[in-house]
């Protein structure tokens, strides 16, 4: 039994007349009248009753016909969910966000696929450059927002989808605190708080390089795993550091004055990587949204 005839003898038993079912069905009559009788020899039973009258249904036509009609819709179903998921608007979509970019470009990229394609399970979680990447290699995320550069041997693609200004933050009672802009020289032979470098490689050393110069690596006075913590350090007069323009104005941590650079000020770029093997079509939906989204941002 095919669903095609399950569909003809649908539309007939709803007509009860084959020159309209098969108006509807835009078919010529004659096959109609044919798939209904191959039905019938199918199913062992006469579904229509003809006669100069007319057609109507059987005993069996009539038991077939709510049937008929749930099958019909439980297919229609499964072909458009089929369907929705190859389009990637259905699905699940593990992505992984990194602290020092919650918002900005971050979240109007989430929140608008979010938007676009309700049916898609977006699972978030959050973490650091580096274990991003392990995540992707092992295949537990899908896509990950990341400080590039990242490294991209073998399986990793990534794509810039933004880049964002570095600031310093110095204790509110420094005199650097009392400047519009500080020049990078300035922080030179100050007290640095800084982070690991296990949790970003490629972002930590472009921090170092464009704030202190190239390969000069100033000791650490005192090391945190992150900006809110980083912060808390400066507040208490521990030495200063420079996080990412974007974090800094969202913290607002009291005691800590956040100053941009003199120009050309330095900058960090934010990056969105996948595995390029992945052919998961909520992915590949996510990617084409996110490059709408950053070329509309450039216009």
């Amino acid at each position: 039994m095919e669903l095609r005839q399950l569909r003809y003898f649908v539309a007939v038993a709803e007509e009860l007349h084959y020159g309209r079912a098969a108006r509807r069905l835009n078919i010529a009559q004659p096959g109609l009248s044919q798939q209904i009788k191959v039905l019938e020899r199918r199913l062992g039973a006469e579904l229509f009753a003809r006669d100069r009258r007319g057609v109507a249904l059987t005993g069996a036509g009539r038991a077939l016909l709510p049937l008929a009609r749930d099958l019909l819709t439980r297919a229609g179903a499964a072909q458009a969910l089929v369907r929705s998921y190859g389009a990637g608007e259905t699905g699940e979509l593990r992505v992984g966000l990194t602290r020092s970019a919650a918002q900005g470009v971050t979240a109007r990229l989430v929140d608008g696929f979010r938007e676009e394609c309700p049916g898609v399970e977006m699972r978030l979680s959050s973490g650091y450059t580096a274990l991003h990447e392990r995540l992707l290699r092992l295949g537990s995320l899908d896509a990950a927002f990341v400080r590039p550069p990242i490294d991209l041997a073998g399986d990793l693609a990534c794509r810039e989808v933004a880049v964002e200004p570095l600031v310093a933050a110095v204790p509110a009672d420094h005199p650097l605190a009392r400047r519009r802009r500080i020049r990078r020289a300035d922080l030179a032979g100050e007290p640095l708080v800084w982070w690991p470098r296990e949790h970003g490689p490629g972002m930590w050393d472009r921090m170092l390089d464009q704030v202190f110069g190239a390969g000069v690596r100033p000791p650490v006075a005192r090391w945190e795993p992150e900006e809110e913590r980083l912060l808390h350090a400066v507040a208490l007069g521990a030495g200063v550091t420079v996080v990412v323009e974007g974090r800094a104005s969202r913290l607002r941590v009291p005691g800590v004055a956040i100053r941009r650079f003199a120009e050309p000020e330095p900058t960090v770029p934010l990056g969105l990587a996948w595995r390029r093997d992945s052919e998961l079509p909520a992915l590949r939906r996510f990617l084409r949204h996110a490059e709408e989204v950053v070329r509309s941002e450039a216009r």
